[in-house]
């Protein structure tokens, strides 16, 4: 897993559980347990994680993970947040990236169906390169956050966390739709999530050399088509 610069103490919400520090080389340290946390999770699943066995992932004396995590389901919430914070600013910087592309396309966009095929095109070419992107160069992330879903079937006291993370993930996508004048932003927000949740995690199922991006635009074109259908003429 790509290794985190910070660790905000709350975000929107979100609070970790663990021993809170004020010292750089313990935050450091406390950074170390939670990264190596999650790399054990994407490895060997939530199962996995145990102090002894997170300490050697860390290289930390053993008594370094109980002294900040008194508990194993402390360690796992605070890796699933640490996870979330991470998470949701990367799919932030992406949207918010795109949202230029979307204005000059919405610049041309008029009632004919020509353009408004322009403007599904270009939302299927963002969403494409998002979806490749990470199923090429950040699988370790998807995977995480399939484990964690998982867990929270299991574990209600992971469900907070796991809904804010939905909900950092909606309001870009909210602002998204806002833009091209959805006539349901919300439920267009949702549907395009659940397309591109879909096309990751059957990428995850793939071998990550033979990945079928046509098949994956071909989807994505199809929903965005289906979701914008009552937004502008086709």
């Amino acid at each position: 897993m790509e290794a985190i610069k910070e660790i905000p103490q709350w975000m929107d919400g979100l609070i970790y559980k663990g021993r809170q520090t004020n010292r750089a080389g313990s935050d450091q340290r406390r950074r170390a347990i939670l990264e190596a946390a999650l790399r054990i999770i994407v490895r060997d699943g939530i199962r996995g994680v145990r102090h002894r066995a997170v300490a050697r992932e860390a290289n930390v004396p053993l008594s370094s993970t109980t002294y900040y995590f008194e508990s194993i389901s402390d360690l796992i919430s605070d890796t699933f947040t640490l996870f979330v914070d991470s998470g949701a600013a990367k799919f932030r910087s992406y949207w918010k990236d795109s949202h230029k592309t979307l204005h000059d396309t919405m610049t041309y966009v008029s009632d004919s169906p020509e353009s408004g095929q322009q403007l599904v095109n270009t939302m299927t070419d963002l969403a494409v390169v998002y979806v490749m992107n990470q199923l090429r160069h950040h699988r370790e992330y998807l995977m995480a956050e399939q484990a964690f879903n998982l867990e929270c079937l299991r574990n209600e006291s992971l469900r907070p966390i796991a809904f804010k993370h939905q909900q950092y993930i909606l309001n870009d996508l909210v602002d998204f739709f806002k833009q091209i004048g959805s006539d349901n932003i919300e439920m267009d927000a949702r549907l395009m999530l659940a397309a591109i949740m879909t096309v990751e995690y059957e990428g995850l199922l793939q071998n990550p050399d033979n990945i079928d991006e046509t098949i994956i635009s071909r989807f994505l074109h199809r929903q965005i088509t289906l979701i914008l259908s009552h937004t502008v003429r086709r």
